[in-house]
């Protein structure tokens, strides 16, 4: 196993800043990209607890600017754990400039500058988060990768040719289900989930819905 010194840490290039933020928290993990060996190093993480959306920014400000290793130039993808993301095909949301805002703020209240996108082919996630944190995290992280887990989840869980199958991510009181037919999304959401009767029901509510027999399709707990 490579051992690292003072010199590796001080590369930026040679690593690649993961920041993870949810509505209670930030972690951050770095990944060496030369030594394969190398196991991912913790940067920081700081727990908040339950907030109202109002206050996220200062939180999320504060967090930063406690920890200025964050901002170093680091190659660097920040992904937000957003249970309001909708999903919307490409096609529609590529009609006009401003469609993604437009159309998550029909379904969730929110200012449309605060409205995040992306996409995974014929698929494209909005998300917004909490108020100021889309202008904070484009000035403060320049030509970072922001994304959301769910859309994260769904580029993993979307294989030709696997069938039918319902993907499962288990965090703190909540799941993501994830249901694809091969590469086609059939659905994808966040939902509250604080123990194993919740997640029963969750997944006999999704199958029922799409009118599927458990016994045809393959469930993957990730």
């Amino acid at each position: 196993m490579h051992k690292l010194t003072a010199a590796d840490f001080a590369d930026t290039g040679q690593w690649k800043l993961t920041v993870n933020i949810t509505k209670t928290g930030l972690e951050a993990v770095l990944e060496n990209t030369v030594h394969e060996d190398v196991e991912p190093q913790p940067l920081c993480r700081v727990e908040w607890g339950q907030t109202e959306d109002h206050e996220l920014l200062e939180k999320i400000e504060n967090t930063v600017y406690d920890n200025p290793r964050l901002l170093d130039d680091f190659s660097t993808k920040i992904v937000l754990f957003d249970p309001k993301t909708l999903f919307i095909p490409t096609e529609i949301a590529e009609e006009s400039t401003g469609s993604e805002e437009e159309y998550h703020g029909r379904i969730y209240s929110c200012e449309r500058n605060d409205v995040m996108s992306a996409h995974d082919r014929d698929v494209t996630a909005t998300w917004s988060f909490a108020p100021g944190v889309r202008s904070f995290l484009y000035r403060t992280f320049p030509g970072a990768r922001i994304t959301c887990n769910l859309l994260e989840r769904v580029r993993e869980s979307r294989k030709p040719g696997e069938g039918i199958c319902l993907n499962i991510s288990r965090r703190d009181k909540e799941a993501d289900l994830i249901l694809t037919d091969g590469d086609l999304l059939l659905s994808a959401a966040t939902h509250e989930c604080r123990n194993s009767e919740d997640l029963s029901r969750l997944i006999k509510n999704l199958l029922d819905a799409y009118g599927l027999n458990p016994e045809n399709v393959k469930i993957k707990m990730n």
